[in-house]
């Protein structure tokens, strides 16, 4: 009994320990994180879809590949939302995603996603943040007027894991910095958790920790996008095809982006 008794404190240690250095999963209430305590906003874990919460994108083609994102491709099985990459009966590429409604919109926070990716030619698997003032055409107060947040777009065909911010409208004022990082053949192999810190001065991107050596992506707003943006932006799930991702292999298909879990955590 005194070493059954043990093993559940050392276990019960274990466990505290992986949740306050964020690998693991698990939504709590409160959570400290780069010295700062946070509380929880949003929870999802993908039970079921939440219709008042998300909103499949809009049907329509996107980028240079004549890709569309189809409403059938965005589904919640078996824990996850799961967005499905595949082909038509037309030959036509389709995938989808699934936007935040007004209601989850958020200036500043703490967000985690758990998400896993299948290895495919022509496409990218996204999760990024926007403002409706990006999409109203150029402002010209840099992020502080709203931005595009990238927090990934991870492209298998390249080995590229990309965090970027755009600002200044999608005209020709357009502006953006981009970082990337270079994860290797195995990362579609498995689960990831990454932590994304949006802040009053800046952006920091963890990936599997939160420690130093974790720190993929470190953006201060005063050094680019002229202030960090400060507005409410809202969550976008969403995979493409397009030439960035190569050349669209038919046989490789149908991909999957799983996301396991969400959460978002307010200062």
């Amino acid at each position: 009994m005194i070493i059954d008794n043990i093993s559940a404190i050392i276990y019960a240690m274990i466990f505290a320990l992986n949740a306050v250095c964020c690998n693991y999963p698990a939504a709590t209430e409160t959570l400290s994180f780069a010295g700062n305590e946070y509380t929880l906003a949003v929870n999802d874990d993908f039970d079921v879809f939440d219709a008042g919460m998300w909103a499949r994108v809009p049907e329509m083609e996107r980028q240079d590949a004549g890709g569309c994102w189809r409403d059938s491709c965005s589904t919640v099985m078996d824990g996850n939302l799961v967005i499905t990459c595949t082909v038509d009966d037309d030959g036509i590429p389709i995938s989808g995603g699934v936007r935040s409604t007004k209601a989850y919109e958020q200036t500043y926070g703490l967000y985690h996603i758990r998400f896993k990716t299948d290895n495919a030619d022509g496409l990218w698997y996204a999760f990024w943040l926007l403002t409706d003032r990006m999409e109203e055409g150029s402002v010209g107060n840099g992020a502080v007027d709203g931005a595009e947040i990238d927090i990934f777009e991870y492209v298998p065909h390249a080995d590229e894991f990309c965090t970027s911010v755009h600002w200044d409208g999608y005209d020709e004022n357009l502006k953006s910095k981009c970082v990337v990082y270079n994860p290797g053949s195995s990362f579609c192999d498995s689960y990831h958790d990454l932590w994304f810190l949006w802040e009053e001065t800046g952006y920091k991107v963890y990936l599997d920790g939160c420690g130093e050596a974790n720190l993929i992506f470190d953006l201060p707003g005063d050094k680019y996008g002229d202030g960090t943006c400060s507005v409410p932006c809202d969550m976008i799930i969403s995979a493409e095809f397009g030439s960035w991702g190569g050349d669209f292999v038919a046989s490789q298909m149908p991909a999957h982006f799983y996301i396991d879990c969400i959460q978002i955590y307010k200062r």
